[in-house]
């Protein structure tokens, strides 16, 4: 494709200034500028509208950021004569680098020098430094047009998109949901696979598209949708640690004593109900509420069972029962063999003392059900990582939608859960489950869910699933796309990973500086646009993307639920 980006009818000014990667131009024809050339709309130096240089002939490409008058010229602005031009002046973000052999790059490899001319973008010109965005195949997605000129369509290729994450971000109304859930529909057209982690259900909307599950029950969704639970046994040590809060000091080693006791115990049932022999001595271990106790010479045989089933109790899921804790927990504050005969099987006061609040506190969680029926769910209640794995391995289903709108906040288990289930998925990207077939994990409101830490000042635990996925799942093919209003409340470690991020419109000034922080493509100058985005228009940038550009995003078809209360339905007091 041969450019002529050049046409006398776009000239606009000339270069007056050159700054690093911002020029500054005097826009003295830019108002005699037509409103339309060949059926183009001409933008005449808006803020945000692009242009290029002719540097030699290199076509150097920029966007608008300021424009305005000296002050000597108010007179003239404010008493405009038909035959007056009102000189202006413009300030200019270079973006990238176009022959007019139609190749583009990003960078600058020529500066502008002063007296330069500058001309008006044409939709040519921004296509060619768009490069592929335009072909609507397979491997793109069409995300909009830019606002700048409708007849500029934007489609950005898969690997663009997802190759190295990708961010979501916009103040509430600002669109971030609606994108999110066009980016969901638009993988669904594909074939690809999401899991989509909505916090809060707006996404139920979906409907037919997706396969929904929920936590806690299916109040407010879609017909179909199962009631799921995370049993205790996915539980790593650290997040039973953050569940429970056990103290550093006694009740931190009588958890984990009564734990990997439970394990043993569940080991033996297992092999008994398989059909495996289990040495007789080892039912001698068990009480009839099917605890352990280790008392007198029950320690020899306590250890025997221990050496037998070792490789089996080290898997990290091996399954106990979560309802036997407390009384385990005080089985292990029995004295065992070495102290006085009269000592044997009785309780040691003062190490139940110790842990008596530990397992007050597991009593209450057994009596809490919208608590304990997440973590241990009755047996016809079925298994996440079942359900998911099902879904997974059915080639028709698109997208898994995990529902946390019914769970309850109570002893961060919303974070446990979102964390356990980012570590097994972390897990079986590891083994290479997901290297032929990428999955894409769209996690909404994930500022709630980045390097969370729970506890208290006895024993806390850093709940960092996801910051781990973000930093090591690419390249097992486990992506993640993280949406979020308080994009400040992210690790800048966690948005330095990710490869493209869609910015909506952002009041606040912390959530602009992080952005800034984070992204090489917006300068300090660029990010003082977005509080000025209108709803659905957003920045698409990223380092597999040409040049950052402003997009009016496509609406999707099954938009989310994400209106507020509607109070037009008060009445005033007394009427």
């Amino acid at each position: 494709m041969i450019l002529n980006p050049f046409t006398p009818d776009r000239k606009s000014g000339v270069v007056y200034a050159v700054e690093g990667l911002h020029v500054d131009v005097a826009l003295h024809e830019g108002t005699r500028l037509p409103d339309f050339f060949f059926g183009e709309t001409v933008p005449k130096g808006e803020i945000g509208s692009f242009t290029v240089i002719d540097v030699g002939g290199l076509a150097i490409f920029g966007r608008v950021l300021s424009v305005g008058a000296h002050a000597s010229q108010a007179d003239a602005l404010s008493n405009p004569r038909p035959d007056w031009s009102v000189p202006t002046q413009a300030r200019i973000q270079l973006l990238a680098s176009l022959t007019l052999s139609g190749s583009s790059e990003r960078g600058i490899l020529k500066y502008p020098r002063v007296g330069d001319p500058v001309y008006a973008a044409s939709n040519e010109a921004i296509t060619a430094v768009l490069d592929n965005t335009q072909n609507n195949d397979s491997s793109n997605i069409p995300l909009g047009h830019l606002t700048v000129s409708e007849q500029v369509d934007v489609h950005v290729p898969l690997k663009h998109l997802f190759g190295r994450h990708l961010a979501v971000v916009g103040a509430t109304g600002s669109g971030k949901s609606w994108t999110l859930a066009h980016l969901v529909e638009s993988i669904e057209q594909r074939g690809g696979k999401t899991i989509l982690i909505d916090a809060t259900g707006e996404f139920h909307t979906l409907v037919d598209l997706a396969t929904h599950v929920a936590f806690g029950s299916a109040d407010g969704e879609p017909d179909g949708t199962k009631i799921v639970g995370v049993p205790h046994r996915y539980m790593r040590e650290s997040d039973l640690n953050a569940f429970l809060r056990p103290s550093g000091g006694a009740q931190l080693p009588k958890l984990r004593a009564a734990v990997r006791s439970l394990k043993l115990a569940g080991r033996m049932e297992l092999d008994d109900r398989a059909g495996r022999d289990v040495p007789a001595e080892f039912w001698n271990l068990l009480a009839d509420n099917k605890t352990l106790i280790k008392t007198g010479n029950k320690i020899r045989v306590f250890e025997q069972a221990l050496a037998h089933y070792s490789e089996k109790l080290q898997h990290p899921h091996a399954p106990f029962r979560f309802n036997l804790l407390p009384q385990q927990i005080q089985n292990e504050c029995i004295y065992p063999t070495g102290y006085t005969k009269s000592e044997f099987g009785k309780e040691n006061a003062n190490e139940l003392g110790y842990v008596s609040s530990l397992i007050s506190r597991i009593d209450d969680l057994l009596k809490t059900p919208e608590v304990i029926g997440v973590i241990n769910p009755q047996q016809a209640i079925p298994n996440v990582y079942d359900e998911l794995n099902d879904w997974y391995e059915t080639p028709q289903a698109s997208v898994f939608r995990i529902s946390l709108r019914n769970l309850p906040f109570a002893n961060n288990l919303r974070e446990m859960v979102v964390n356990i289930l980012g570590k097994q998925l972390l897990e079986s990207a590891r083994q290479g489950n997901y290297q032929a077939y990428p999955l894409v994990v769209a996690l909404d409101e994930a500022h709630q869910f980045f390097d969370i830490t729970v506890g208290d000042e006895y024993a806390s635990t850093r709940l960092d699933a996801f910051d781990a996925i973000a930093k090591e799942g690419r390249k097992y093919g486990l992506t993640v796309c993280l949406a979020t209003q308080r994009p400040s409340d992210l690790p800048v470690g966690v948005l330095s990973q990710v490869g493209m991020t869609i910015v909506h419109r952002l009041t606040d000034g912390r959530d602009r500086r992080h952005i800034e922080q984070a992204s090489s493509e917006l300068d300090h100058s660029a990010t003082q646009l977005l509080p000025g985005l209108v709803p659905g228009e957003a920045i698409f940038m990223g380092v597999d993307f040409p040049v950052p550009v402003s997009v009016k995003v496509q609406r999707p078809v099954n938009p989310p639920e994400s209106d507020g209360p509607n109070y037009a339905h008060w009445n005033m007091h007394g009427t």
